[in-house]
């Protein structure tokens, strides 16, 4: 577990939260929510799925937040760091249907990359939604990924897109001192 947190992450009108031990109450009730969990491992998640995976123990690994708009907690992000060799990473995100339809994970998309590019210096940052989970496939691409591909045979997992934020490519600048001259 890291010891020391996260940042919150903020954006237009959401507040990404770093999840704490804490926090498990608030976790339960939104991995217990049917119109969560019929996208998100398809069951309620056990309070001990919970506390080892959601609430700070796989940081920095995985970072965790709560997402919070109009005043109150309506979904979950987190951000994963994938094994390419520090060039990127994905996130997840998953909101209660009372918040759905309504810019909120747009915003929380917007902020979660902006945060990872300026803050974190990523190149690469993927989504990966089941592709029998149309709706999902659809937010994220309007909220800005690309498809790259379709995933098949990955472990007892359904078939999934992979898909991309475009990331400018990095730029190189030089500066040239007057020793250089």
């Amino acid at each position: 577990m890291c010891s020391v947190p996260h940042l919150v992450i903020e954006g237009a009108g959401v507040r990404l939260r770093p999840t704490a031990a804490a926090d498990l109450a608030l976790a339960r009730s939104i991995f217990t929510d049917p119109g969560v969990y019929e996208r998100w491992g398809g069951r309620p998640i056990s309070d001990e799925e919970i506390v080892e995976k959601y609430l700070g123990r796989r940081s920095p690994t995985v970072e965790c937040f709560f997402v919070e708009a109009g005043g109150g907690v309506v979904g979950f992000a987190q951000y994963h760091v994938s094994d390419d060799g520090g060039e990127g990473a994905g996130m997840d995100l998953v909101l209660l249907p009372a918040a759905r339809g309504r810019g909120v994970g747009s915003a929380v998309v917007h902020a979660m990359v902006h945060f990872v590019r300026g803050r974190l210096g990523w190149r690469r940052f993927t989504v990966d939604p089941d592709v029998a989970n149309e709706r999902g496939v659809n937010f994220w691409r309007k909220a800005g990924f690309a498809p790259l591909q379709i995933v098949q045979g990955d472990g007892d997992r359904e078939p999934y897109w992979l898909m991309e934020w475009p990331m400018p490519p990095a730029t190189v600048t030089a500066s040239i001192g007057a020793q250089d001259v």
